[in-house]
Order: structure tokens, then sequence, then C-alpha cells
């Protein structure tokens, strides 16, 4: 036992025999653990134990003297083989390490894929050649120097190109934006939708503008989602010299407030330009939202401003307005209110017509009306700001009123905003509490139509999940 103990191929098949199969045990359980946790280094375990580890010990073997007589080729093989493998292995563990592990923003997840296959293409050259050099005794300066010379060569020819994409990759690395932010640059403006190492693709609203990196490196654009504020739509409007310029800045503030896709984090501002002339910087929540929210602010200020009796452009007339309109409009109503033609015709001294646009907003929640309006065309949601959102009560239409609580002096909890255009009549609280007290019955039916706004309220509040105050007894 001790003279074969004592062979040098002993020891060696002893730690293959046994070595080996516990290696390829380890491995698998190693190997299954990563694929439960999905893993992308699972593969690369398996590579191991598949190629590596079996190869690894048929070397031992071969390498022990006397296992192979002469200098054979077969040996030489398999280490080619395993040198092979080796290579093969590291690769994919970098690749893995460095590039599949990447956290989302770092420089190794911008970097450009074709870099990273040009790496590897040098690294299995040069492995490859070494193996060769190390295994066969191949003479491998003419490859490196073949490279090298083809390197030059490529360099060259391909210097303004290569230039570019240099100057790309190097704005890529800085990463001034990222996806989703919106830039302007010569005259385009636009939102990053992809970024990769040659281009930038710009969503302008208007289709993609593919923008090479090295033009934007080479030249200087804006971030208009990276300012300290929030970006600002910016419009000068002009009325006419006789309007006060208090009333005109407090209209435009308050009509661009109410715009939905306006930014929450600033108020809007107005300055004036002169000549009757006002520029009003609008924050938005993005710079796209810009097109619509000034679409949206210019059309409600048409109808705000003639509401208040201000004078947009200048325009000192109001064909709609009429006082024939109004009587005939009163008249409507009447019968909703109760009242004879001759007490219809005398409100005409004390209501006015208004007109809303899409979107505008009638009531708000908080607040105590100091009139009642009567809606002579057009639909309005009524609904409840919530925690979760808006939440719609009910829709009014012809002959409905809106801000009833104004006969009770109390504040409402619900929202008003025109679903089209509308037309209302607008009476004073005053003016209805003298019509109240000429017709009890009209209070009665007040009453109970508020009530009826307040149960579907309720209703509205608890399909989501939610319940009314039960201290709040008045809707709108």
């Amino acid at each position: 036992m001790s003279d074969i103990a004592s062979q040098p191929w002993f020891w060696p098949a002893v730690i293959v025999s046994i070595g080996l199969p516990l290696t390829l045990i380890g491995l698998t359980e190693l190997a299954n653990l990563l694929v439960r946790r999905g893993s992308r280094a699972a593969p690369i375990v398996l590579m191991i134990r598949n190629y590596l580890v079996p190869v690894a010990g048929v070397l031992v073997l071969l390498s022990q003297p006397g296992a192979w007589e002469g200098s054979g080729t077969w040996p030489k093989v398999v280490w080619t083989i395993f040198g092979l493998l080796v290579i093969v292995v590291t690769i994919n563990a970098i690749n893995h390490l460095v590039f599949h592990r990447a956290e989302k923003g770092s420089w190794r997840d911008r970097f450009p894929t074709i870099f990273s296959d040009l790496i590897r293409f040098v690294l299995i050259i040069v492995g490859i050649a070494l193996v060769f050099w190390w295994v066969w005794d191949a003479d491998v300066a003419g490859v490196f120097a073949a490279l090298g010379i083809t390197s030059i060569v490529v360099g060259l020819a391909l210097q303004n190109a290569v230039g570019s994409i240099v100057s790309g990759l190097f704005l890529i690395f800085e990463a001034p934006f990222q996806l989703g932010d919106w830039i302007e640059t010569g005259g385009t403006r636009g939102q990053i939708v992809e970024v990769n190492w040659r281009a930038v693709h710009l969503d302008t609203g208007n289709g993609i503008v593919v923008m090479p990196t090295a033009e934007l490196a080479e030249g200087s654009f804006v971030n208009l989602s990276r300012a300290s504020d929030p970006y600002a739509a910016k419009k000068e409007v002009q009325f006419s010299t006789d309007d006060p310029p208090a009333r005109v800045r407090a209209l435009l503030v308050d009509v661009a407030r109410e715009i939905p896709l306006v930014s929450d984090a600033r108020e809007p501002s107005v300055k004036s330009v002169g000549a009757a002339t006002y520029r009003i910087s609008i924050p938005l929540q993005s710079p796209g939202d810009e097109g619509g929210v000034l679409d949206a602010f210019m059309t409600r200020l048409w109808y705000a401003a003639r509401r208040a009796g201000l004078h947009l452009d200048g325009d000192l007339t109001d064909e709609w307005n009429t006082r024939d309109r109004l009587l005939q409009s009163l008249h409507k109503i009447a019968p909703s209110l109760s009242l004879r033609p001759d007490e219809a015709q005398a409100l005409g001294e004390t209501a006015r017509l208004e007109r809303f646009a899409q979107g505008e907003v009638l009531l708000r929640p908080g607040d105590i009306p100091t009139s009642t309006r009567f809606i002579i065309a057009g639909r309005v949601m009524l609904g409840v700001p919530t925690d979760s959102g808006f939440v719609q009560i009910t829709e009014l239409r012809r002959d409905d009123a809106v801000g009833l609580t104004a006969l009770t002096r109390t504040r409402t909890i619900s929202r008003a905003v025109a679903l089209t255009e509308v037309e209302a009549v607008e009476i004073p609280v005053g003016v209805l509490d003298d019509i109240v007290r000429r017709h009890p019955s009209l209070a009665r039916e007040i009453v109970r139509e508020n009530d009826n706004r307040v149960r579907l309220a309720r209703s509205a509040l608890e399909a989501i999940g939610e319940k009314l105050d039960p201290t709040r007894r008045v809707v709108g």
C-alpha cells in the first residue's frame, strides 16, 4: 500500500476522484440557488461546472509524469480547450459583473453596447493569441503588430466619425439630461424619449427629431426640466387703457390658477409692460403642457374678461350681453322662481347674463356664494374634491341652480365645472332674499333640492369608500 501511495500519480488521482464529484455537487447547488434568485450568474456557474471543471480534472491527470509518452499532441489540445474555456468564462463574468448589474443611470448603464462588444472582441483575440503562444509556442508578435496597424488605419479613416462618437459619449457620461426631460436647442424643443451612443430622440409633439449626441456636445442646449423653479409659459395680453390695472392683474392670475396643468409649486405672476399690455408667467407641471395651457388660458380669459366688465384687446363691445337677451332669459327661469311676468321683468335691473367656457369653475369648495346662477344653456358638473380625486355628484342642466347655499350664507363643499359653454343668469343674494320672502314655497324647493344633492354626494362618496362629513349639510 505504501508503494502505491508513493507513486507520483496516486495523490492527483485521489484528488480528482474525490474532489471532482464534490466540486460538481457544490457548483450544482450554487447554480440552483442562483436560478431561484433569478441571477444572471447562473449560466456562468453552469458553464464552469459542465466544461471548465471536468477539463481541469483531465489536465490534472495528463500533467503527471509518465501519463503521456513523449510530447504528444493531445495534451496540448486539452490545454488549448481549457484556455479557450477560461477566456469564455472570464468574458461572461466581466459582462455580468460590470454591465448586467449596472445601476440605472450609472455610467455602466449608459455605456454603448457597440463598445462593450468591441472590448469583448479584443479580449477574445488577445486571449486566443496568448493561449497559442503558451501552449503551442506560436509566434504571436505578428498578430499584435497586425492589430496595431489595423487600429491605426481604421482610426485614420474614421477619425471624424469616431471623434463625433467620442464627443457624444462624453455627453452621455456627463448625464446632463435623462429620459423624460424636456430640452431646447437650436429652435427645437422636445421631450427625450430615447438616448443611445449615436443620437438623442426628441418628441416635439409633431414628430420625432433625431439629434446626434455630438451636435449636442459641441453646442449648447437648455434642460427645461432641471430648473430650480417650474418651467413657466409666458404670454402678453392687452386690455383697454380704461381698465384698472389692479383688476386686470387679479383677473389674469385667477384665470391662470384654475387651469388643471398649472403647477402648484409657484403662483402665476403678472407684470405690466406698458400701453395696457401685461405679461403673465404661468408655472407648468411639464414644459410639454405649454401649448395646451396657453390655449385654455386665452379661451377662458375671453369669457372671464367679459364677465368682469374688462376689455380684452381693447374690445369695448359685447353684442351678446344685451338687455333684450337678459329679459328673455329671466322669463325662461321665472317658473323656477315662482315669479309673475312683471316680477321677472323687474329683475332686469339687478340680474345679469354670464357666459362660461368649457372647463371654467362656477363654484369652488369653501366659497360662500354671494349670488345664485340659473343655467339657461349648457351643462355643469357638480362634484366633491377628495383625497383620492374629484367625485362627480350630478350633472346640472337648463333651469338648474348653482350656488344654493347663498340663501343660508354657508360655505359649500362642492365644485361646479362647466362641461360645455354655459349661459346663466346671475341673481344677487339680496334680490333672492326678497323673492323668497314673497314666495316662501321657493325656500322649501331650494331646501329640498339641496337635500337631494347631499344624498347624491353621500352615495357617490360611499361608492369609493369615503364618507360625507355629517356636519356639512350643504353641497352647492
